[in-house]
């Protein structure tokens, strides 16, 4: 399909029904009824007003930073449901393909599934992280994610290059879709300065950054050398200086955020899940690290 069919699909009436709205969200089964209900009758005005803050936004290109409004989840959720078609016409527009807008919006439904997991319930309390998505500055290419963004990263110190005079970058996140294995991580990579050189010629990138608690330096010196989060980590250099996050590993390795009492109950089944509460236990505290790579 080309770019101008595209655009005439984006457009039709179909896709405004509700079962192609929740297929490019890859809502789960577990999901879909509770979707279902937002998408149904009038939009709640809490909804109308995060809808056009998003619609603001995506006009103003990236180069502002999203606007954030005041509501709950569940009108983060609606306004993102209702507002997919606007986004996948912004999305034909530019030329960007259909399986990168649908790899990039399947994050919708990965975390209401994370967060039903985490919370028993039907709910986001990660929406203001969907933000980046639907105001057109992050998309997932392969097995990362990249967010287009700019500026200096006060509370890590210096060391980017570039970031004190402006210089676009991209920040890569790792969604809860896989593994790290090098090949993998190396063929996402490829693919990231390619695909926003040709969509936002605009915001040039060479460089990509990365904070995450993958990259705290004690890692390294627990696992393996040739394992695939060491391998990851080591694409990057360090900047700044790593910054206590006792949350991060715990949330992002179990998906719980159990209080410490809890977490002796938790699995010690893979190597991960040792290495994680062990430190923990040893009164040991995780860190988020910092670091970036030229992007090929």
């Amino acid at each position: 399909m080309n770019r101008a069919d595209r655009l005439e699909t984006m457009m039709d009436a179909a896709l405004l029904t509700t079962e192609p709205i929740l297929d490019y969200l890859a809502v789960a089964a577990a999901d879909r009824a509770a979707c279902v209900q937002l998408l149904e009758g009038t939009p709640g005005p809490a909804a109308v007003e995060v809808i056009a803050a998003l619609r603001t936004s995506l006009c103003a290109g990236v180069s502002e930073l999203p606007v954030l409004v005041q509501a709950d989840e569940t009108d983060w959720i609606e306004a993102f449901l209702r507002f997919t078609p606007e986004l996948l016409c912004w999305h034909a527009e530019r030329g960007i393909a259909d399986e990168v807008s649908r790899a990039t919006l399947a994050d919708v439904g990965r975390n209401l599934e994370i967060n039903r997991r985490v919370h028993g319930r039907f709910g986001m309390d990660t929406h203001t992280w969907l933000i980046h998505h639907f105001t057109g500055r992050l998309y997932q290419l392969g097995r990362l994610q990249y967010l287009l963004h700019r500026g200096a990263v006060p509370a890590a110190g210096g060391g980017i290059p570039g970031a004190e005079s402006g210089d676009w970058r991209l920040g890569i996140h790792i969604p809860e879709s896989g593994g790290l294995d090098p090949e993998t991580v190396h063929a996402s990579l490829d693919l990231a300065r390619p695909f926003f050189t040709r969509h936002f010629p605009d915001q040039p990138v060479r460089i990509a950054d990365c904070a995450s608690w993958l990259l705290d330096p004690y890692i390294a010196g627990y696992l393996d050398s040739d394992s695939n989060i060491v391998r990851f980590a080591n694409r990057f250099t360090p900047y700044g200086h790593p910054l206590d996050a006792p949350t991060d590993a715990v949330y992002f390795t179990f998906r719980t955020r159990s209080s410490d009492p809890e977490l002796a109950s938790l699995p010690r089944r893979t190597s991960l899940q040792r290495m994680v509460l062990e430190r923990i236990d040893d009164g040991g505290c995780w860190q988020l690290g910092f670091g970036y790579l030229e992007l090929p």
